[in-house]
């Protein structure tokens, strides 16, 4: 299911008129999903793929921990591609994929700004 709704996040940022940049972005700290692009805005987009009825909303399903990493591997792409933080802004989001127990896709929710990255990390 994470898979498939990696693809139905990224055709529905597609559809909004982001650029998908890149799609699994490893290092050695975290992973990211998606990062894409709109209008000044590199997007660090976490999926989460949900079958109904999903018990806890996928927006708190992403810890501390995993925020933490999502950040660190933020830093490393922002650093090797050289952005330059004045130039755009740095956001990360959420897309929420609800699939029915079809396997189809039920509903998608883009939760832009769903954490931040401060002088201490994470909020």
């Amino acid at each position: 299911m994470g898979r498939r709704g990696e693809r139905e996040a990224a055709d529905h940022l597609k559809r909004l008129g982001y650029t998908i940049l890149e799609r699994n972005y490893r290092i050695r700290q975290g992973e990211i999903d998606l990062v894409a692009f709109r209008d000044g805005v590199l997007a660090f987009v976490e999926v989460r793929a949900q079958t109904e009825p999903a018990m806890v909303d996928a927006l708190y399903t992403i810890t501390r921990r995993k925020q933490r990493r999502i950040i660190k591997a933020a830093q490393t792409y922002v650093a090797l591609n050289a952005v330059e933080r004045g130039e755009v802004e740095l956001r990360f989001d959420v897309v929420a994929v609800l699939f029915n127990d079809r396997g189809q896709r039920r509903d998608i929710r883009h939760i832009e700004g769903a954490f931040q990255e401060t002088p201490k990390g994470f909020t």
